[in-house]
């Protein structure tokens, strides 16, 4: 048997799994990364990349690459709610297409602070650019095409056995570390002997159990269906619910119905969901059709244990409304993928790869929460009985049917504080500040830098975005022209072996946000200290943000500067 050594596996070649390699490989961290499947997946998955994730994106250097696939630049991604795509329309959330945007990118959006829009792009061609850019890192060993049968943990490292299904080799691989991005049944998961928490399926009228998803192939939808096109249509009648995705913007969608109890997912009843959606027969091409659960809130009991971690669906389990899945794995990867690199490379203690687990465990029971929310307004739907009239008794109830229905669409999909709300005060890793925290409000994000925070966006006077000037690692702030020489935390974080870029920004608006003169900024864009002068205990603070445990029994760092 072939035995390798690296640094971290990383099972489940998804985008939790994608991101942690590029996290690791861009650090020049040596990894292997194992995939059942040796092409990207060529079956519709989530359907849309959030602001946040995009950020990650940006900061990876994608953002452009992912906004190449998926809806075209002039393409209005709405949501828009009908009784069927061919009969009333009830109600429709505008969003501006992304030309426009782009052409005004520069001008503040009070609700949506971000240089990334959310991008509506399907995530099978979201894996495609992760995994082509991972296979430019030489230091991540890719294994596409391989099952993992065994994960072992020791107290020196990890080990485990897999085979390639192409030629049958199988193989023993060790490391120091292991991460299970390994979906559900998550043989990782499995090692650490982690349940998952939570509420299994729910049964709905939709969204609740066993669905269907039904990938078309049907240019001749946009001349058949009268109204304006959108991202995401809703056909709401007593005959069939169903969520009709576009993919390319040309004629590809994606159409998720319920499975009723005892229905087959045959392609009879894809075709017959298709129609009774629609409102009509019509020619269309089903490509494939695939089986689904809905009704998940489940999180994992614990994110990781000394020597294997869990990210995406191996740690969480969604019913996907917002989108929330996916991007919630792609923010778990940021998360773990500079700790793990950290202590790969020497410089990061115990209490960074601790942090992960107490960081983002919340917010997956947070997200998860937040979904099933939305997912119980589908408990029982009351369709009115005039609603297809051509009556004004059928005008009335699809004039309030519709209001019902915006004001869903608004509670799902206008959610920035769900997305940029993210906040680490809690962390041993950050130096957190006296006062209440700020309302954690799903619907509603105001920009502030508290240690724990996204780092708040701005655009600077020449057209950049603040977090552009970001380095890779991390970067301390100065804000003030009178800020105080930062050579002595330069000259700590060069003996612990921190990497950190210094930058000035001279801008009032930016100081105003931040609220400090110095600020110093995680590899995540998150904050981790903020002051107006260093503190006293340089080597605490410096130790504090780098996870060695020596740090906690040390008075924290204060907010001021002074220990």
């Amino acid at each position: 048997m072939v035995e390798s050594e690296s640094k971290v596996l990383i099972v489940g070649g998804g985008p939790a799994g994608l991101v942690t390699a590029i996290e690791l490989g861009r650090r020049n961290v040596p990894c292997i990364l194992f995939d059942l499947n040796p092409d990207p997946p060529k079956f519709p998955k989530a359907n849309s990349t959030t602001s946040r994730t995009m950020e990650h994106y940006r900061r990876l250097g994608l953002a452009e690459e992912m906004r190449a696939h998926g809806l075209p630049g002039d393409y209005a991604p709405d949501i828009s709610y009908h009784t069927t795509f061919t009969g009333y329309e009830l109600a429709r959330r505008r969003w501006k297409p992304w030309d426009e945007i782009a052409a005004e990118r520069t001008v503040p959006d009070p609700r949506w602070p971000t240089p990334e829009p959310m991008n509506r792009g399907q995530q099978m061609f979201v894996e495609a650019v992760l995994r082509r850019h991972v296979a430019t890192l030489a230091s991540v060993d890719l294994r596409f095409g391989w099952r993992v049968e065994t994960v072992a943990e020791r107290s020196d490292g990890v080990s485990l056995e897999a085979v390639d299904l192409g030629s049958g080799e199988r193989a023993l691989f060790r490391a120091d570390y292991a991460v299970g991005c390994d979906a559900a049944r998550s043989v990782v998961r499995k090692t650490m002997g982690v349940d998952y928490e939570g509420i299994g399926e729910e049964d709905r009228e939709f969204l609740g159990g066993k669905m269907l998803a039904t990938y078309l192939d049907m240019p001749g939808f946009y001349d058949l269906c009268p109204f304006e096109r959108s991202w995401q249509y809703w056909s709401m009648n007593p005959r069939r619910f169903g969520a009709l995705v576009a993919i390319d913007g040309r004629g590809r969608f994606v159409l998720h119905t319920q499975l009723p109890r005892g229905q087959e997912a045959t392609l009879d009843y894809a075709r017959q969901s298709v129609e009774l959606t629609t409102g009509r027969s019509f020619d269309f091409r089903i490509i494939d059709i695939a089986e689904w659960n809905a009704g998940f809130m489940l999180v994992a009991e614990r994110f990781g244990s000394d020597r294997l971690f869990l990210a995406g669906d191996a740690a969480h389990l969604f019913t996907p409304t917002s989108g929330l899945g996916y991007n919630t794995s792609v923010d778990d990867a940021s998360n773990l993928g500079w700790k793990l690199a950290a202590v790969c490379q020497g410089w990061g203690g115990a209490e960074l790869l601790a942090s992960y687990s107490a960081e983002r465990r919340p917010i997956a029971q947070r997200n998860t929460r937040f979904a099933r929310q939305i997912a119980e307004y589908f408990r029982s739907i009351s369709i009115p009985e005039a609603l297809e009239e051509t009556t004004p008794t059928g005008e009335s109830a699809r004039a309030e049917f519709g209001q019902w229905l915006d004001g869903v669409g608004e509670r799902e999909f206008d959610t920035p504080g769900i997305h940029f709300g993210v906040f680490y005060d809690q962390s041993s890793i950050v130096v957190p500040e006296p006062g209440p925290a700020p309302p954690d409000d799903p619907h509603w994000y105001e920009p502030h830098a508290r240690p724990g925070a996204r780092a708040p966006h701005h655009w600077l006077a020449d057209g950049q975005a603040l977090q552009d000037r970001f380095g890779q690692d991390f970067t301390l702030m100065r804000l003030d022209r009178g800020a105080p020489d930062t050579g002595p935390f330069e000259r700590a974080c060069a003996g612990a072996g921190l990497p950190l870029d210094v930058i000035e920004v001279d801008d009032d608006a930016v100081r105003s946000l931040y609220g400090h003169a110095l600020v110093l900024i995680r590899p995540d864009h998150h904050v981790a200290w903020r002051g107006d002068r260093l503190p006293d205990d340089l080597e605490g603070l410096v130790g504090r943000i780098a996870g060695h445990p020596a740090v906690a029994e040390r008075p924290r760092v204060s907010v001021g500067g002074s220990a």
